[in-house]
């Protein structure tokens, strides 16, 4: 017997004797096929070798010759499985100079199985029709479906966070500012459901829900305040990002935020907010270089629509297919073109006109208005002789596909609803509800799993921004169809989601890492304890505000621009204005801080705020010595540090040693939430007094001069004792346990 048909034999043989359970397509094939075949042997018609395709099942068993790929039963005579194990470098699949790895024994094992047992394909998971599990209706619906896998896996949910952390981690979840003492203790003294419940309908019913939120929202949006490329003029979009936060506070059903969005300007009689809210899409990059061509970069920012489309409403990577069919997901070129199609009719040519005039609080219902601060906001309009659509060859714009015909605006085929229009040309209005039909398996998942992301650090479905065949499946398949079911039945209400999942126990448990539980689920995907999350950029400095006491809670209105170091425009195009913020507006939260793409405010580049070239779905989290050598030097975080120091010395006024202790702890419990335990206490004493004694003894007036802030803070205590509580905050800021949501 020779070496390959040796191998065969010992294929065929250990398929055998592997323990008895159903092989799953979705789980156990596709993936592997996805990794190893489809580059070459998949969607992508013009990619493809030998003419064999391997993500149909017709494709795969189609006759090639007396022979097929896959023989359903027949393992043993499949080429599929031949090809894996040949001896020959020039037959062996996947061939060695692809690059491509090879199949293992194990999963030669699983193929061989599958064939055997019919070869059985299955539609796309994320595809198909989102099904309405049942679970124990005595627990909350999250609850009932984890509690389930952890009791599968040998695990069991983790004690309930201690209420200082609870009311720390909901308050910066919903709104992003810190609990003040008075509601910590509050809570503390009646931890019950109920104290709970209300304090999350306090929350939520808050106007700072919307600016928390919002921010996320304006992630996707591709929010920003300036034209982008190399000149990076700045621009009025504040007006958006008003009507984002109104609406989120409003409790917009999503599939109505949705409609507005893309198309609010078709709606009948749209109102002036609908109009602003179509500057989702006016969020593109503007190219005013001089000598440059105008339509190249209407084209990439009409590209940049659809793009940002399939990302955020469908967990698609649509621009897979501007060149060529995808080559993993069923979506071809056209398909591609077909949805450029609706909005290749835009009035816009790589400019800022349409607009609407807008005035500060027009478009917030609790802001008054200033007719003092306008802004003439970009908006989505369509031409009244709508553009021809051709496939672009190579996603050239200089080389349309004239050959093949004009195209009309359709959807990608991949996902099935009964079409009403069918024969009829369709609009961006169609497009909107065909996103949010509930019969469209993908929006309601993709946004559950997004919103489920914020709470847990990663979604049911890990590649959150990929719900394509190259993307994770999904840890909790049940769960994930539970609260998408639930998300429609419930008006496609935000608030009522956010609800379920923060008083659910899932959300609740204490974050404490157990021996078993880093055992059995390090990556925490089985969700045995909650998620230790670092703050977002903005969050960090709205949490520093809070917790100093300066922060203003105005809402809304044109952006701010607060202290930052010198020379951030040394290198970039035009000169940038800015004019530091004064007064009040200066303490604003950090969404109102006006972005620069080219250059944006030194903060948002260190804690991983990306560009805003393109729609951000997911942001990256970096750990990084630059990110505490920031707060600890920043001129914001300085004066933050005095701020706390001031409120904490007005809160315990005198000069007594006892005084110096209760104000370590009142500062530490402002930052924190909680009061220190012993060694903490101990530790932030101890460099207190070890500060105060170095001033002292070096007679250091130009470092107390540097810590303390006249204009904040004219005390009766000493100027060595108040420098060395802005020592004690400053300390207190830099911490891990500041900047982290535990």
């Amino acid at each position: 017997m020779n070496l390959y048909r040796l191998s065969i034999f010992l294929i065929i043989t250990s398929s055998s004797l592997l323990r008895s359970e159903e092989i799953e397509f979705n789980r156990d094939i596709r993936p592997l096929l996805t990794d190893k075949c489809f580059s070459c042997h998949g969607p992508d018609e013009r990619a493809r070798k030998a003419k064999l395709r391997l993500d149909t099942y017709e494709g795969a068993t189609k006759d090639l010759g007396g022979y097929a790929a896959i023989i359903p039963g027949d393992p043993e005579n499949s080429e599929l499985v031949l090809r894996s194990i040949h001896e020959s470098s020039d037959e062996i699949m996947p061939p060695p100079k692809s690059k491509i790895p090879g199949l293992t024994s194990k999963e030669i094992s699983k193929i061989k199985n599958w064939i055997k047992s019919g070869a059985k394909y299955q539609q796309h998971w994320a595809f198909a029709p989102i099904k309405n599990p049942k679970y124990q209706s005595k627990h909350n619906l999250i609850d009932s479906f984890i509690e389930k896998r952890l009791k599968k896996e040998g695990l069991t949910f983790s004690n309930e966070a201690d209420p200082n952390t609870l009311i720390r981690r909901v308050y910066l979840d919903l709104i992003g500012l810190l609990p003040t003492p008075a509601e910590i203790n509050y809570f503390v003294k009646n931890n019950s459901n109920t104290a709970y419940e209300n304090i999350v309908s306090k929350l939520l019913d808050s106007q700072h829900y919307g600016e928390r939120w919002g921010r996320h929202w304006l992630d996707q949006a591709r929010y920003a305040d300036s034209h982008g490329y190399t000149s990076d003029s700045e621009r009025q979009m504040w007006p958006f990002r008003d009507w984002v936060i109104s609406a989120l506070n409003d409790d917009m059903g999503f599939n109505q935020f949705t409609i507005e969005q893309i198309a609010g300007d078709l709606l009948p009689n749209p109102s002036k907010k609908q109009i602003a809210a179509t500057a989702f899409h006016r969020n593109t990059l503007i190219s005013q270089e001089g000598g440059s061509d105008p339509e190249q970069f209407r084209v990439e920012a009409t590209m940049d629509r659809v793009n940002t489309t399939g990302a955020v409403w469908l967990g698609l990577s649509l621009g897979c297919a501007q060149c060529h069919d995808h080559k993993f997901d069923p979506i071809s070129q056209k398909e591609y073109y077909q949805m450029y199609a609706f909005y290749n009719s835009a009035e816009d040519k790589n400019n800022t006109g349409p607009t609407i005039p807008i005035i500060e609080g027009e478009l917030i219902d609790s802001v008054k208005n200033n007719d003092n601060n306008k802004a003439n906001l970009m908006v989505m309009r369509d031409r009244r002789d709508p553009r021809e659509t051709y496939l672009l060859s190579r996603g050239d714009f200089t080389n349309p596909d004239k050959d093949s015909g004009q195209l009309s605006p359709n959807y990608i085929s991949a996902i099935t609803i009964n079409d009403e229009k069918e024969g009829k040309k369709k609009t961006r209005l169609d497009l909107a509800r065909w996103l949010v039909d509930p019969k469209n398996p993908l929006t309601p998942r993709v946004t559950v799993n997004r919103i489920w992301m914020r709470y847990f650090g990663k979604g049911i479905v890990e590649t959150e921004e990929d719900f394509g065949t190259t993307g994770s499946l999904p840890s909790h398949p049940q769960l994930l169809d539970a609260l998408s079911s639930y998300f429609i039945k419930s008006g496609w209400s935000m608030k009522k989601l956010h609800k379920l999942i923060v008083t659910s126990k899932t959300y609740r448990q204490s974050s404490k890492v157990t021996p078993i539980s880093i055992k059995t689920d390090p990556a925490n995907r089985l969700l045995s304890r909650q998620s230790r999350i670092r703050l977002d950029a903005e969050i960090i400095r709205d949490a520093a505000l809070s917790a100093s006491g300066l922060l203003s809670k105005k809402i809304g209105g044109p952006g701010i621009r607060p202290p930052q170091p010198r020379g951030i425009y040394a290198f970039t195009q035009n000169k940038k204005n800015w004019n530091t913020t004064t007064g009040e507006d200066r303490y604003r939260r950090g969404m109102y801080i006006v972005f620069f793409r080219s250059a944006p405010y030194p903060l948002f580049g260190t804690f991983d705020v990306p560009d805003f070239q393109t729609s951000c779905t997911r942001r990256p989290r970096s750990n990084t010595p630059l990110q505490a050598l920031n707060i600890a030097n920043d001129p914001a975080f300085i004066e933050f540090s005095q701020g706390l120091a001031s409120r904490v010395i007005k809160s315990v006024p005198g000069n007594a040693v006892q005084t110096l202790d209760q104000r370590i702890k009142l500062a530490f419990e402002l930052a924190l939430s909680r009061r220190p335990n012993e060694k903490e206490f101990s530790t932030l004493k101890n460099y207190a007094l070890s500060f105060e004694r170095n001033l002292a003894n070096n007679n250091e007036e130009d470092m107390v001069n540097s810590f303390i802030n006249e204009s904040q803070d004219r005390s009766s205590i000493s100027r060595r004792d108040r420098a060395a509580l802005v020592a004690i905050s400053r300390a207190i800021i830099n911490t891990d346990n500041f900047i982290t949501r535990e």
